[in-house]
């Protein structure tokens, strides 16, 4: 995959990834909850994604809040594929654009879990990896399990690519699994030196994408 990409012209790579990061960290959801006065990061998970505005803000927000992210993961790969190039440069575009939105320069470089960017991205790199996230999702709503739905539509999206996808698009999304997990492990070493218990810790954030001092609603209490 990596000599296909430099095969290509490689500053309109570079600038395609770029402008998909680009893309990707622009803080929607932050920046449509401090129009309304509210500073997002201070409740809840302190993320700045659907899921705690749903929670902490507004559920219409959310609705705009949702969409959004998922085009901001959906356009950057539809126009590289609109470029005309292969399965290697759609799969590095997908990665900057999911982590412009976890890793954004306008916050800190630290940003939402890249759920929805990165859901927007899988439908543009094959319909069929999208219908397994979103069967995933499904059954996490049901099972009233949010967070486990999700982690298991992306540990799922590797095989899934593999057999529906080619070998780029599936290493795509061994990438796309590390940037989530990467994601819901942001500040574990400060959490497990102020908290302790380090393994339950980390599987907590690993697999209920829960974190000390932040509740599902209200202030947090770990600022």
């Amino acid at each position: 995959m990596v000599s296909a990409i430099v095969a290509q012209n490689t500053w309109t790579v570079a600038a395609t990834g770029a402008l998909a990061y680009l893309i990707g960290s622009v803080p929607v959801g932050w920046l449509l909850a401090r129009m309304r006065g509210v500073e997002v990061r201070s409740l809840g998970s302190g993320n700045v994604g659907t899921s705690n505005i749903y929670r902490n803000v507004d559920t219409g927000l959310a609705v705009v809040v949702g969409p959004t992210q998922f085009v901001q993961g959906l356009l950057p790969v539809l126009a590289a594929r609109a470029l005309g190039f292969d399965s290697g440069v759609l799969v590095l575009t997908a990665l900057c654009a999911v982590i412009g939105n976890g890793w954004p320069i306008w916050l800190g470089f630290n940003g939402g879990r890249g759920i929805a960017v990165a859901t927007g991205a899988v439908a543009a790199l094959n319909p069929w990896l999208l219908l397994a996230l979103v069967a995933c999702y499904a059954v996490g709503a049901v099972l009233h399990e949010i967070a486990e739905g999700v982690l298991g539509g992306f540990l799922l999206l590797p095989l899934v690519g593999a057999l529906v996808a080619g070998a780029a698009i599936a290493l795509g999304c061994v990438g796309l699994l590390m940037l989530v997990l990467m994601r819901r492990l942001e500040g574990v070493t400060t959490d497990v030196r102020r908290y302790g218990h380090p393994w339950r810790l980390v599987t907590m954030r690993l697999v209920r994408d829960q974190r000390p001092g932040r509740p599902l609603v209200g202030r947090r209490t770990d600022a």
